[in-house]
């Protein structure tokens, strides 16, 4: 619970300054002699304790509001004893107002049926003791004027007031949904570029390296076997470097909704041709009515057998690829035989986690592992049941990589 001195510090200076002018006008009104007198006859100077009450009450409005109505209740009723100044009623009013706005919820439900039953009371009075219908509805009238209008007003206020406090957290939150999502969006496009880097470059890389590796172990190649091994590595590296501009001018070129071909699986002879050049022995088979698929379908499929064909490179021999066609997903596998001595595939795994996020998001199924001497890597992607590739959209520079070019 909040101290008294903390909740002080709440005052307002506008509330002291308004309570100054409230009081200064309403003293002068009691000096006038603005007053009805009735009830206790009591020195003038006493009439000034009530407006101190209630004067006091507007200081404390905001800090202390229940506070400022035990003041304004204590002020109104000596009036109702000594006799009403107009100044103190109207005092009073804002007493009531302020509680009823900045007070606790509980005091505020009870405060209503109250002040209800008081005007109500007040009516009944004056209907036992003069007895006249106007004088009834004046009283009545003035009841809800002085006691039941500044709380209704305030509850009014307060309401809209919440509302609008809940629309700005609301509007806050949004904010912070927004943020969180371009996080993740950023997240998720640092995903892909890495993906995308793996899969396109390490290709090149690995051929080259597999290549010069062979170059540096072999003595007695003729020149005829080495012009040919060199002009391989060459191709390897030109491709390699061309697909890395391309990359880099595609993260330059920001959102210019550029439009660019995929990787397809008809390009897929062309990678197995290349690997064949690197030295590894591949067979590759096609099942199925061959047709065109969605554009992430394909790229997918030939990201799948890439990478699987480059792991083959770097730990593997021997490998089959085989494409089969159905009419509700399209199955890549690609086996190889392990090498002696190698129980698992080496490597960091990177490629592996990317060939299963590729089909995974497509709602497809991945496996790799071996099976006794030789590995293999499979993928069940499904096709939708369309028969043509998806129209491109623009999308974001990492985006365009599943829609890019293989051309210089």
């Amino acid at each position: 619970m909040t101290s008294p001195p903390r909740r002080l510090a709440g005052v307002k200076r506008a509330d002291v300054i308004a309570a100054v002018l409230l009081f200064t006008a309403g003293a002068a009104l009691l000096a006038l002699g603005s007053y009805e007198r009735f009830g206790i006859e009591v020195p003038d100077a006493v009439r000034y304790v009530p407006l101190v009450l209630v004067c006091t009450g507007v200081v404390l409005r905001r800090a202390l509001p229940g506070v400022t109505l035990a003041l304004g209740v204590v002020g109104f009723g000596a009036e109702c004893v000594i006799g009403f100044s107009l100044a103190v009623v109207f005092v009073f009013t804002d007493n009531l107002y302020s509680y009823a706005r900045y007070g606790s919820r509980r005091g505020l439900n009870i405060m209503l049926p109250t002040v209800v039953a008081v005007a109500l009371a007040a009516g009944v009075f004056v209907a036992v003791t003069d007895g006249r219908l106007a004088a009834v509805i004046s009283s009545l009238a003035i009841a809800a004027l002085v006691i039941a209008s500044p709380v209704f007003t305030a509850v009014i206020v307060r309401q809209a007031h919440e509302r609008a406090m809940l629309e700005a957290e609301r509007a806050e939150q949004a904010v912070r949904l927004a943020d969180v999502r371009r996080r993740e969006a950023v997240l998720r496009e640092r995903t892909l570029m890495a993906r995308e880097l793996h899969d396109t470059v390490a290709n090149y890389l690995s051929a080259i390296a597999l290549q010069s590796t062979a170059l540096q172990a072999r003595k007695d190649l003729d020149a005829e076997t080495m012009r040919t091994s060199v002009a391989a590595i060459r191709s390897s590296s030109v491709e390699g470097l061309a697909e890395l501009r391309r990359i880099i001018g595609l993260l330059r070129a920001g959102d210019e909704g550029e439009e660019l071909a995929s990787f397809r699986l008809d390009q897929v002879p062309e990678l197995v041709e290349r690997m064949r050049k690197a030295g590894l022995e591949v067979d590759s088979s096609t099942e199925g009515t061959v047709r065109a698929l969605p554009g992430e379908v394909e790229l997918t499929a030939y990201r799948v057998v890439q990478e699987a064909l480059t792991n083959v490179l770097k730990y593997g021999s021997d490998a089959a690829v085989a494409i089969r066609y159905g009419d509700e997903e399209i199955a890549v596998e690609v086996e190889n035989a392990v090498r002696p001595g190698e129980d698992h595939m080496p490597g960091g795994g990177a490629g592996l986690i990317g060939m299963a996020e590729r089909v995974r998001l497509l709602g497809g199924r991945f496996q790799a592992g071996p099976e006794g001497r030789r590995w293999r890597v499979r993928a069940e992607i499904p096709v939708g049941g369309h028969d043509e590739p998806a129209p491109p959209a623009p999308e974001s520079p990492v985006r365009h990589f599943l829609n890019r070019s293989r051309q210089p």
